[in-house]
């Protein structure tokens, strides 16, 4: 009896693929100090699966990498998807704990026009000049 030709192809989870190839990249950030995170990020360099941010939350202080990153929230040039991973990150430095709100907070500090996102980035500047003193450069 002769299988099918989907039962003999291997089968291939495009998120299961994803999931790996983000977790080999969050090790590969793991083993970077975060002065050469932040260094990759000053250029611009912020990986194929944004695990960058993830890496930064986990082991970065806000007073390490709050101007840097809120530096990033406000270039226009830089993909909606990496400021949002960025902005998601950037709150849970600060303490943001319910994971809806700073997906909300994130998405209003991220999408839009620089214009549109004023408001919110005038506030989280505020935010961070109050608890980090000002911005470093």
């Amino acid at each position: 009896m002769k299988q099918n030709q989907q039962e003999q192809a291997p089968s291939y989870d495009w998120r299961e693929q994803y999931e790996q190839a983000a977790g080999k990249e969050h090790n590969r950030y793991t083993t970077l100090s975060v002065a050469d995170m932040l260094q990759r990020i000053d250029q611009g360099v912020y990986g194929e699966y944004n695990m960058i941010w993830r890496t930064l939350a986990e082991e970065a202080t806000l007073q390490q990498a709050g101007w840097t990153m809120f530096r990033v929230l406000q270039r226009n040039e830089v993909d909606y998807l990496i400021r949002c991973n960025c902005a998601e990150a950037l709150l849970e430095l600060l303490g943001r704990t319910d994971v809806m709100q700073t997906l909300d907070e994130a998405v209003k500090l991220t999408s839009g026009t620089l214009v549109e996102r004023r408001p919110y980035l005038t506030a989280l500047q505020q935010e961070l000049t109050e608890r980090l003193g000002g911005e470093s450069t």
